[in-house]
């Protein structure tokens, strides 16, 4: 009684496999591929997950966009050749100054 959640995750997966099939078909149509092609797309999807938390849907919405909108803005006052490293020195930035605002918050119990 009620829907069957097996079968419906495994139409889930069945699709996701099928359009990620198609997605990258059409990808080495256009692009050469290479073993490191997703590396910019997965530093980006690892800062926006820092950046708005797990589970936080609006936030990685609002986070998406930031970084976009810093990127471009990178891009065009450094120059292309400087947005991607734009991205991982960001990176960096936020690591670094989340380690330490979290470290300061550390009390001992008594």
């Amino acid at each position: 009684m009620g829907v069957d959640t097996d079968a419906v995750y495994a139409w889930t997966f069945g699709i996701n496999a099928a359009i990620c099939g198609a997605a990258g078909a059409l990808v080495a149509m256009t692009w050469v591929v290479h073993p490191y092609l997703g590396l910019p797309y997965t530093v980006r999807s690892f800062m926006i997950v820092i950046l708005a938390g797990l589970g936080n849907v609006m936030g990685v919405f609002v986070a998406a966009l930031g970084l976009g909108a810093a990127e471009n803005f990178a891009g065009f006052i450094l120059g292309a050749e400087y947005q991607a490293a734009f991205v991982f020195g960001l990176l960096v930035v936020i690591l670094v100054w989340r380690r330490f605002s979290l470290g300061r918050k550390r009390r001992v119990l008594r």
